[in-house]
């Protein structure tokens, strides 16, 4: 079975995530800008994220704020809020690993993923980018798109395809056909300066840069022209890589219906911890820090994390200690407010002692 790839794009994150928490931004032309200043009543800066209604007057990411106003004097300026998108962020990466074998966060607001062994076709990897598209927008409130190919660069390209709230699914099969009528610009990697030179050449879409000749295509781009001469051609071997320098593992179970029900939470939280410590066997990791939350039907969140005294993988010691954060946490809620999903992850992580024992080695 050929491999399958899917990557993972955020609608307009930083506007997204603004917009989900101001509701009477919804439908207006919103604008993240980053270093925002002001000269007298004029204000200064560039625009990091806009949101879509914003992109329909031509506003997009790099764009000076004083050309924005010019296209678009309604626009809303807000300033970048670092901690929401890191925290959200690590909240898609959960959502993601939960449905997959390997994630590869390259940005804040996008991954690559291989999905689990049991997945062999287009279609069950159709179902399973349905799914996480479904967690992300009960969990987050915020949409992605979904690129599904043989590789990493064409999966990138069939998500930005169909967005927002796209799905792209493109099999090998297909992969000529979806690339042709292409612009050159899709491609990852190719720039202002590289299109320009490709216009020089004639070549405005994929396929006419797929039927170039490699020495000029070498001639004029040297070794990146090269990249993107197989790109056009559907050939990409880089492997989607686990995200270096892992600091947490995580796992979360939405509740349907909602429930208050200290037994339906206990059996989650311990099915959520046994899929924690099967990470970290597989990665030979012991952790110290246990981290538990409860998302409400209102989606208000309420958190508690607890720092041990020693390293351990201990799968007893985890759902013992998850179980008791995750009681405390529903005491001190409102009386029959009801749960929409909890997490549990582990944190503060190191590579395992070879020869240190754990209390399961006795059994």
């Amino acid at each position: 079975m050929n491999t399958i790839i899917m990557h993972i794009d955020m609608d307009s994150f930083f506007a997204s995530a603004e917009v989900r928490d101001k509701p009477e931004l919804k439908d207006k032309p919103v604008v993240v800008c980053s270093k925002t200043y002001r000269v007298g009543d004029v204000p200064r800066g560039v625009i990091s994220a806009a949101s879509y209604p914003a992109r329909k007057y031509g506003l997009h990411s790099a764009m000076p704020i004083s050309e924005a106003q010019k296209l678009c004097p309604d626009a809303i300026y807000l300033p970048m809020n670092h901690a929401l998108y890191k925290q959200i962020s690590e909240n898609l990466v959960k959502i993601i690993q939960n449905h997959t074998k390997t994630v590869q966060q390259v940005s804040i607001d996008e991954a690559y993923a291989l999905l689990k062994e049991n997945v062999n076709t287009y279609d069950e990897a159709k179902e399973v980018a349905g799914k996480i598209k479904a967690d992300i927008l009960a969990a987050e409130r915020i949409t992605c798109s979904v690129g599904i190919a043989p590789n990493k660069s064409v999966a990138k390209i069939a998500s930005g395809f169909q967005k927002p709230n796209g799905m792209t699914v493109v099999s090998p099969a297909e992969v000529t056909d979806f690339l042709s009528p292409l612009p050159v610009s899709k491609i990852p990697g190719v720039g202002k300066k590289t299109q320009e030179t490709l216009d020089l050449l004639n070549i405005q879409t994929i396929g006419e840069l797929a039927k170039a000749d490699k020495r000029l295509i070498y001639e004029k781009l040297g070794n990146h022209g090269m990249v993107f001469l197989d790109i056009a051609n559907g050939i990409d071997t880089s492997a989607v890589i686990e995200t270096a320098d892992v600091k947490s593992i995580g796992r979360f179970q939405s509740l349907s219906p909602y429930t208050n029900d200290p037994a339906a939470i206990n059996m989650s939280s311990e099915s959520v911890c046994e899929e924690i410590h099967a990470i970290l066997t597989a990665k030979k990791m012991f952790f110290k820090t246990i981290s538990v939350s409860l998302r409400y039907a209102d989606f208000t969140t309420a958190a508690k994390s607890k720092s041990h005294t020693v390293h351990t993988s201990d799968i007893f010691f985890l759902k013992r200690h998850a179980s008791e954060m995750l009681e405390e946490l529903m005491a001190a809620s409102e009386k029959n407010k009801k749960i929409r999903q909890i997490s549990v992850s582990v944190s503060n992580l190191k590579k395992t002692d070879a020869a240190q024992m754990q209390l399961t080695d006795f059994f």
